[in-house]
């Protein structure tokens, strides 16, 4: 029996997402800000925080990210924003 996979039925691997979390390592990063704005950044993660129950990316720039603002590390899609995997933008 052949399966069909159309794009719209990839669901991103929280494993694989958590797996592009490497300190220390450059990385293209999709993320939305707190005005629902989508931001896409080269730059290097210092390290994932933990705080009150959330998550968080330090950024080597000492900025930090709530990990569920983030749409994707390195192409790795984060499972909260499956619809985000047809989205292109080259701005």
């Amino acid at each position: 029996m052949e399966t069909n996979l159309i794009a719209s039925d990839f669901i991103p691997s929280e494993t694989d997402f958590r797996s592009a979390i490497i300190p220390g390592k450059f990385v293209r990063l999709e993320y939305l800000t707190d005005l629902s704005e989508f931001i896409k950044a080269d730059v290097m993660i210092k390290q994932l925080l933990h705080e009150n129950g959330a998550e968080w990316l330090e950024l080597a720039t000492g900025e930090t990210l709530p990990l569920d603002r983030v749409v994707s590390i390195s192409g790795n899609l984060s499972p909260k924003y499956p619809s985000y995997g047809n989205y292109s933008c080259d701005c």
